[in-house]
């Protein structure tokens, strides 16, 4: 006798903190949430459909990608995969992280007369 039990895969999300604008030489941290009672995922994170290496800028702490110093290059579609041994993997829907140019502030200061 074969007994077969299916399981409903995980739906998985990634959030990106700051959630505003990100501009170069900022961090950008994404996360990866698995919906699951499970706690013992792999991750693996992809930029424009290639896995994601660590690096000197590019860091991968269990479910968190983080971007140190962004810079426009680092603009574009990021996902995540999870895996856990003896259950299906499970893909985030691709999320686009836009990076823009420093933020430049002017002040310009009038001169004001006190009467």
């Amino acid at each position: 006798m074969f007994l077969c039990f299916f399981t409903d895969i995980p739906t998985s999300t990634v959030t990106v903190t700051p959630d505003s604008r990100v501009f170069t030489g900022e961090t950008v941290n994404l996360k990866c949430v698995i919906n699951s009672d499970h706690s013992d995922w792999r991750y693996e994170w992809y930029k424009d459909r290639v896995i994601v290496q660590t690096s000197e800028r590019y860091t991968v702490n269990t479910d968190t990608l983080s971007i140190v110093k962004a810079i426009t290059s680092d603009q574009g579609q990021y996902w995540c995969r999870g895996h856990i041994d003896g259950r299906p993997s499970t893909s985030s829907y691709e999320v686009y992280l836009s990076v823009k140019g420093e933020l430049n502030i002017i002040v310009l200061l009038n001169s004001l007369s006190y009467l």
